[in-house]
């Protein structure tokens, strides 16, 4: 007996072993691939989508991703003719591949009793999900869009940072129970091998609340052009706005469009720069030291240089003799022809590559236009005087003048424009392009423009620079004037640089300069 009563105890005790070591088994060794296995089961796919990195302002605010989708899961034994019926009145239509059981369907807009409906009486289950872009989107051609085809950024910063922003796939699912009907409540999961926020979302130097205040003016006012806005101290851009904007949700139906949504003009647009190009040419005669504040010429409403006739635009009449100072606020273009004379065009064009005209200034933007010099054959005769205006074939982009603009702001220095805080790894120090002496007295001459000369008739609320400029240009086909106005503010320790153009504006103190005070008045 005793001994039938050990042999009992060891096969018991063996089999206890054999059950804890399996019960190991399955919780230590394969415990997460049967929890997965679970969790498959009761799983019910809904779509795949493609993740992306959200894109933030400097503050942490979304500029992508922020808006919401609307979607109903139904089972397919309740999509009736009255259903579809009812989807309509929201845009409703199928969203991805149908299932065996169920079908999702995606609606434009929500509508609180259609969504009771179709909850109480056909058992819909309603989430909703994040959309890339909001229908008004802000910052919209510095954002960029995407490829339908393939879901990969084709302008501005998606496609700049397509490599960050882009992840692998993610599938959009809802949990259920062993028969496969959804667990009303628990809603949805999204697995992915990505963290969507980190290392993929991308920071950028824009202030969401100034860019949609920007926006906001120009359509008030109804400008085509472009507007940049930098921090005056580091170069980066708080804010840049071009017009007409685009709905990046439905971008195929700009794509034949002759107005230009999809250009980005603050980069891409050029233009020539008119009487703000002055700021250029003034740096170069107090650098070159072939001149000064104190030189004079006599300007009696028309010059000529190399057989060329200028005419004074500002005074037909002429001015009379004037110092640098006096001739750049009331912009008389007979003294700068004669300025242009005694410098030589190479001393301007050396000026103007140093300030950063003639190249991209945004490194790795795409698609950021160059501008373009007049050939040294022609800038050396006849478009010399053109060339002392900003007239001729000389090209230039609104973000380059911002960045002419900042140099004088900061001192001489110049700190390279940037878009992407992440791409501050260190503190930029700047580059000195002018000395700290000429900057000033650049900076004095834009300051008397805005209190005694082309800008005096603003009323801004704090001191500030700039420079007015009227630029002829042919516009599809026909003679017009853009208006330009570059400057910075407050005047003393300045906060801000911002460059506007307006297309088709006559002058930049009548369309320009405006955009320049609401601005400036909005701020301060």
């Amino acid at each position: 007996m005793k001994k039938r009563i050990r042999a009992t105890a060891a096969v018991l005790t063996v089999l206890l072993l054999a059950l804890l070591c399996r019960l190991y088994y399955i919780q230590a060794v394969c415990g997460s691939e049967l929890l997965q296995g679970a969790r498959g089961q009761q799983t019910i796919p809904i779509r795949k989508q493609s993740e992306r990195g959200t894109i933030y302002d400097r503050n942490m605010v979304r500029l992508t991703d922020s808006c919401s989708g609307y979607y109903y899961l139904l089972k397919n034994e309740n999509c009736t003719a009255e259903l579809e019926h009812l989807m309509a009145r929201i845009g409703g239509e199928p969203a991805g591949t149908k299932g065996t059981a169920y079908t999702v369907y995606k609606a434009e807009k929500f509508d609180r009793r259609v969504n009771d409906t179709l909850v109480s009486e056909y058992g819909a289950y309603a989430f909703c999900v994040g959309s890339r872009y909001a229908q008004e989107q802000t910052a919209a051609h510095l954002i960029g869009y995407l490829n339908d085809a393939d879901g990969k950024g084709v302008a501005g910063l998606e496609k700049m940072f397509e490599s960050r922003l882009s992840a692998e796939s993610a599938v959009l699912s809802m949990v259920g129970n062993g028969q496969g009907d959804p667990f009303g409540g628990i809603g949805i999961t999204e697995n992915s091998s990505e963290d969507r926020l980190s290392p993929s979302a991308l920071v950028t130097t824009i202030d969401s609340g100034l860019q949609k205040k920007v926006e906001e003016i120009m359509e008030q006012r109804q400008v085509s052009g472009a507007v940049v806005v930098l921090q005056a101290e580091t170069g980066q851009v708080l804010a840049m706005a071009s017009t007409p904007s685009f709905d990046p949700n439905d971008v195929s139906s700009y794509l034949l469009s002759e107005e230009g949504e999809l250009i980005n003009k603050a980069v891409q647009g050029q233009y020539p720069p008119g009487s703000v190009f002055k700021i250029v040419v003034a740096c170069a005669a107090l650098e070159s030291g072939l001149a000064d504040t104190e030189t004079t010429f006599s300007c009696t409403g028309r010059t000529t240089v190399n057989g060329v006739e200028m005419v004074c635009e500002e005074k037909p009449e002429g001015h009379g003799m004037l110092d640098m100072e006096s001739a750049f606020a009331q912009s008389c273009n007979c003294y700068f022809a004669q300025l242009a004379a005694q410098l030589g065009s190479e001393t301007i064009v050396e000026m103007a590559e140093r300030m950063g005209l003639g190249s991209a200034v945004i490194s790795g933007f795409p698609d950021e236009a160059a501008g373009n010099f007049p050939q040294k054959s022609e800038r050396v005769f006849s478009g010399l005087a053109n060339l002392s205006v900003g007239q001729g074939s000389l090209l230039v982009t609104p973000v380059q003048m911002a960045k002419v603009t900042n140099i004088i702001a900061d001192r001489g220095i110049d700190h390279q424009i940037s878009v992407a805080m992440s791409q501050e790894s260190r503190q930029d120090q700047g580059q000195r392009v002018v000395t700290a002496q000429t900057a000033e007295q650049v900076g004095a001459m834009m300051e008397k423009v805005v209190t005694e000369g082309t800008a005096s008739g603003s009323s801004l609320h704090i001191s500030a620079a700039g420079k007015t400029g009227s630029a002829e240009a042919t516009d599809k086909g026909s003679d017009t004037v853009h208006g330009w106005f570059c400057g910075y503010f407050p005047a003393d320790d300045p906060e801000y640089t911002v460059a506007v153009i307006c297309e088709n504006g006559k002058t930049g103190s009548s369309s320009a300069l405006p955009v320049f005070e609401e601005i400036v008045n909005s701020l301060y």
